[in-house]
């Protein structure tokens, strides 16, 4: 179980540091949109964020409410919340 939790906490940090990288590029490029440099380093972060989101959907379960599909069961509820040890 210990391992599950690292390797959990280890996809959430490579999610949070792509997603923090895909909105500063973002915001650099508001000001910057010709910048090809920027925009191949926002799209290398994007693609870096999907993969890593999607890998932890597929291990994990739903990392936004929008992955949840409801059609036969609410899945949202399955993982442990952040105080009984899952990761948020």
């Amino acid at each position: 179980m210990r391992n599950q939790h690292n390797t959990r906490e280890a996809l959430m940090q490579k999610i949070y540091t792509y997603g923090f990288a895909m909105y500063e590029a973002c915001l650099f490029l508001d000001t910057h949109p010709c910048d090809i440099e920027a925009r191949a380093y926002y799209s290398s972060m994007r693609d870096a964020y999907k993969e890593a989101a999607d890998q932890y959907k597929m291990e994990f379960g739903p990392l936004h409410i929008s992955d949840v599909d409801a059609s036969t069961y609410w899945t949202w509820l399955d993982d442990p919340w952040p105080w009984e040890g899952g990761s948020c």
